[in-house]
């Protein structure tokens, strides 16, 4: 009997639904190519990938993917006895290190939305038998997303270890993009604070030293108030020059990067935002460090920026454990843009308008102004690079990135109600739930017969008197020159 007929048995024994399933699944050799490696394992060669753009990538080592796979495994669950949910299957060879690194109590949750790889690992490792007659393994095997999303919420829990095959993401299939996504930003933000704890830990010490009002004083007070959100794409260029139309008609946001280009066109915004905890983002405020626009930042946000502002500062809390009340914590949505949007809505922000919000490489560019972080004119086109469709209909290069911030957006839009959104960008990604005209179009439409001046003019005398005096915030200021 072949190796495919001995683990269909097996399968069969372990989970008879899916075995009936992959009985029924036709492999699309074109698209997923076995390769015999060094070590007379099999790989796979992806073809065409969803994922990324290249001709082709490896699911596991073509030298030695039993290797690659007990040093994945050493990383992963070093130590660990418990319970062990490992997402993608691949072809097992990971799945087989795991049980020889466990004791016999632990179990193993193996999840995959891919049937096609499966299938492959039934027809190519021999070692797929002992995995299934394995009584440790547990399968959460189907292509129906919200199948393994409930199956994963049944052992899901604070004693088990979860650990993602990362090849295994690449391969999700396309119509379970929302997964991948889950996955990349579970992924992602493990990475983060791994790397970025101490970080945030020190900038939020220094940031409270400073007693800054918070900018949630102002939530719920100003219903229907027009906001723009003004963020730093490559389509800022085009329309930024109209913003002397809509100062003091509607509010203006701007993120940390939009704004110089916005400075520069002779407005100044109603306040800007900055989230990120790095020090470059004291290029964001270079050459503007005491202009009176207010300054909203979050509470892990680089404190050397915060510090070397003089002008009116608020700042702002994402984290419940930092002991700030409930009605003032904002949902940041992990990027700055979104943090304004959050905080345009809670203020009573309606309609919310989107400028600069490309969300994807416009033009071939990153930003609206390349100079500040010294980056080349043109987006140099990289294999882990994905793509959007574009509000004019085309389709553009985007990043993993700004693909989880546009998610986050329409999921926020759908979940609002009574308030307007419209993307005003003029390029850039197709935002689901907005309205999609030119800023001129919103200026005709909603600004030039405004009777929310009054309110905006209220707004802006409040936030400038409510906060302290900037003589009375400096505390242990910190030297420019620790920037340089």
């Amino acid at each position: 009997m072949d190796i495919y007929n001995i683990n269909l048995e097996a399968l069969k024994k372990k989970d008879l639904e899916l075995f009936n399933k992959m009985i029924d699944v036709n492999i699309d050799f074109s698209k997923y190519r076995p390769v015999k490696t060094k070590t007379d394992d099999y790989t796979l060669q992806i073809i065409d990938s969803n994922y990324s753009y290249t001709n082709s990538w490896y699911l596991h080592s073509k030298y030695n993917p039993r290797k690659e796979a007990r040093d994945f495994i050493k990383t992963q669950i070093q130590g660990f006895d418990k319970e062990i949910l490992i997402y993608g299957f691949g072809l097992g060879y990971h799945i087989k290190s795991c049980l020889e690194e466990i004791n016999r109590d632990c179990k193993v949750y193996v999840v995959e939305l891919n049937l096609h790889i499966f299938k492959l690992a039934l027809l190519y490792n021999k070692d797929i038998e002992d995995i299934l007659n394995d009584a440790r393994v547990h399968l959460i095997i189907s292509e129906d997303e919200k199948v393994v999303a409930a199956g994963i919420a049944k052992v899901i829990n604070r004693h088990v270890k979860f650990c993602i095959h990362h090849s295994s993401i690449k391969v999700i299939p396309e119509s379970c993009n929302n997964f991948r996504i889950l996955l990349e930003k579970w992924e992602l933000s493990d990475i983060h604070a791994e790397k970025w704890n101490g970080i945030l830990e020190q900038n939020y010490r220094e940031n409270i030293k400073l007693k800054c009002p918070n900018i949630g004083m102002f939530f719920y007070k100003y219903k229907d108030m027009p906001v723009i959100i003004c963020s730093a794409g490559p389509s800022l260029n085009k329309n930024k020059y109209l913003l002397k139309k809509i100062k003091d008609k509607a509010l203006i946001f701007a993120v940390g990067s939009a704004l110089k280009p916005i400075l520069e066109t002779g407005v100044e915004p109603d306040l800007f935002c900055i989230i990120d905890p790095h020090e470059k983002t004291y290029q964001q405020i270079i050459g503007y460090e005491d202009i009176e626009v207010p300054f909203v930042f979050l509470d892990t946000a680089c404190h050397k920026t915060v510090y070397a502002y003089k002008g009116p500062r608020y700042i702002v809390c994402n984290d419940r454990s930092h002991g700030v009340r409930e009605d003032l914590i904002i949902e940041s949505g992990g990027s700055v843009s979104t943090a304004l949007m959050d905080i345009a809505i809670k203020l009573g922000g309606n309609p919310i308008v989107f400028v600069g919000q490309d969300l994807a490489y416009t033009d071939g560019k990153h930003h609206a102004d390349s100079k500040m972080y010294g980056e080349q004119d043109n987006v140099k086109i990289l294999p882990n690079m994905r793509k959007v469709k574009g509000q004019n209909g085309n389709i553009l290069y985007t990043s993993w990135g700004m693909l989880t911030f546009k998610q986050w957006i329409e999921e926020k839009i759908s979940k609002t109600s009574g308030v307007e959104f419209i993307n005003a960008t003029e390029g850039g990604a197709f935002i689901k739930g907005c309205r999609h005209i030119t800023l001129q179009q919103f200026i005709s439409q909603y600004i030039e017969n405004n009777s929310k001046e009054c309110m905006v003019q209220t707004f802006l005398k409040e936030l400038i008197n409510n906060s302290f005096n900037k003589s009375t915030l400096e505390v242990n200021i910190h030297s420019i020159g620790e920037f340089k």
